[in-house]
């Protein structure tokens, strides 16, 4: 299952004895440098430093890695591909027939496409390095005591669990129906989809009923109950994270504009 192998290496990883504010505050705040850096370096070097520090330190497989970045890498590509061709202004470096049009590629859309690109590497490395290194039980403590209220938290944990057990089901019957050529041909692969969807839906109201009753059955009383014992923060781990955020913020100040600075001193 895949949450289980997710949860698995967040509790195996080797931060996971750090405080997991810690480890919010350097995710946190990579993703918010990296959106709002208006150069590619703030996140290109974000991204870089998070994977190292995720491969050497975290001790992440580097194929496994690899295969987490590949989806997300695919609709980037796709996406900065049509930016490239599309958004004008500055030289023209190439054009390129298609049908009744000229796709013409400047050197504003190349770098329009390239900053969108490394700004959607650092992000997801971002989401990426809590997801690998953290919990869902710490991430959820951590939202109590930011005071996100106990029945958003619990419903978080709910989906969290179903949605990995209806794909877990939804591929064992796609996998039942291939077997038995369900998707040969278009009307069979209609037929089947709509089976499938039907089975998922059915499947999923029954195994609601059956967690209230369950819930019920235990006294549910509105909170689900967690043993929760925090590592506490430690300077070790927390300085080096302060730093860093210091130093992406010094390279996002000296890649702003004039204007843009004042804007970001006047807000500050």
């Amino acid at each position: 299952m895949i949450e289980t192998h997710l949860d698995q290496i967040a509790q195996e990883s080797p931060f996971s004895h750090i405080h997991p504010g810690t480890k919010l505050l350097l995710a946190g705040g990579s993703l918010i440098f990296s959106l709002i850096s208006p150069s590619f370096l703030v996140p290109l070097i974000s991204g870089l430093c998070l994977s190292l520090t995720l491969l050497i330190y975290g001790k992440i497989h580097p194929v496994f890695y690899g295969k987490m970045l590949l989806l997300p890498a695919v609709f980037s590509i796709m996406s900065v591909l049509i930016i490239i061709f599309m958004r004008g202004g500055g030289e023209a470096l190439a054009s390129i027939p298609f049908l009744w049009m000229e796709l013409t590629i400047t050197t504003h859309s190349l770098a329009e496409g390239f900053q969108i690109l490394c700004r959607v590497f650092g992000c997801t490395v971002s989401l990426y390095f809590i997801v690998l290194t953290t919990p869902l039980s710490d991430l959820l403590s951590s939202a109590k005591r930011l005071g996100v209220p106990v029945e958003l938290t619990d419903l978080m944990m709910i989906i969290y669990r179903y949605i990995f057990i209806v794909y877990d089901m939804a591929v064992e019957i796609a996998q039942a129906q291939k077997m038995r050529l369900g998707y040969r041909r278009p009307i069979e692969a209609i037929q089947s989809f709509a089976m499938l969807s039907g089975v998922l839906f059915i499947s999923s109201w029954n195994a609601g009923e059956g967690l209230i009753q369950a819930m019920d059955a235990r006294c549910y009383q509105g909170e689900f109950p967690a043993l929760e014992q925090p590592e506490p923060v430690c300077i070790a781990s927390f300085l080096p994270v302060i730093l860093y955020l210091i130093g992406l913020c010094t390279i996002l100040v000296l890649t702003l504009d004039r204007s843009a600075l004042h804007l970001l001193l006047w807000i500050l």
